[in-house]
């Protein structure tokens, strides 16, 4: 598969804008959105261990984090770090893919990655996700569609002047055009690609984590080794009326899990306190890991 052309640069231009984005500069900011909102629709395509990897102009965080093979690092090295020490092949289940950044570094981090199974239900940012993942060394497959706890439709509420919009999140209506699946549904229907034994989720699905776990919960449970990164964002719990809290219990009702906080040293989460008496109220991703 290959980008469209019209959301391409020229070669010159693109290496020109992937120079200006791993460099800081005074300005960039402002250039950021002035080059937005005339050219929002088009991608910036970097090179990683010589492959392409394709990024939106309008996303920010990779101005700020000088490129995708960087994307906040101090959060998903460790992850990258503890997945290549179990040293068996694993399955990478990544729940609201977006344009596969997160994808990329665990394929370029682990050398024991054996392949990506990658739900994101935003078209756009799924058109990207699609040619970004092609070009991994490790078999993948990509699945237009939200993750849950039921298999049917929703809708999808994103910003459509985007090419991609990762807080886009879903409805439990039951209503909609976009399409809504659990992973066990998905896996036990599934026959054109393995699952490895030991399997990791990242789970970053805006407000529908606990849905997503609830309908994983044979393919954790049965597992041999799982390791999960899941997203805490207090906006969304606001929205969705839940605590970090309510996502760890969750998932202990499935299996045993220790929890760490990759931002502050692979800290240990005390279950015996509320996190954000643990932590300074934020956004985080935490590592599960099953015993």
């Amino acid at each position: 598969m290959k980008m469209e052309t019209h959301r391409l640069f020229g070669n010159g231009i693109n290496s020109l804008l992937v120079l200006l984005q791993k460099r800081v500069w005074r300005g960039k900011h402002a250039f950021y959105l002035w080059l937005s909102k005339r050219y929002g629709s088009k991608v910036i395509t970097h090179r990683i261990e010589g492959r392409a990897f394709n990024v939106p102009v309008g996303e920010w965080c990779f101005w700020l984090e000088k490129g995708p093979e960087n994307y906040y690092l101090d959060e998903f090295l460790p992850f990258c770090n503890l997945l290549t020490e179990l040293e068996k092949p694993f399955t990478f289940f990544d729940l609201g893919a977006d344009i596969g950044t997160v994808s990329s570094l665990v394929a370029t981090h682990c050398n024991n990655l054996k392949n990506v199974i990658a739900f994101e239900p935003n078209t756009k940012s799924f058109e990207v996700l699609a040619v970004n993942l092609e070009n991994i060394r490790q078999s993948s497959m990509c699945i237009n569609a939200a993750v849950s706890d039921f298999e049917g439709f929703a809708t999808f509420h994103a910003d459509s002047e985007r090419l991609n919009d990762h807080e886009g999140y879903i409805d439990n209506s039951g209503e909609g055009d976009t399409k809504v699946t659990s992973l066990d549904i998905w896996s036990a229907k599934q026959t054109d690609i393995s699952i490895e034994e030991t399997i990791a989720l990242k789970i970053d699905v805006e407000g529908q984590e606990i849905q997503a776990v609830l309908g994983a919960k044979s393919l954790i449970k049965n597992a041999k080794k799982v390791i999960i990164l899941i997203e805490i964002h207090p906006d969304v719990l606001a929205r969705t009326n839940n605590t970090p809290d309510d996502l760890f219990a969750i998932t202990e009702q499935i299996r045993h899990v220790d929890w760490i906080v990759p931002l502050y040293n692979n800290t240990p989460i005390n279950r015996n306190l509320p996190f954000f008496e643990q932590m300074p109220v934020g956004q985080y991703d935490i590592i599960g890991i099953s015993r």
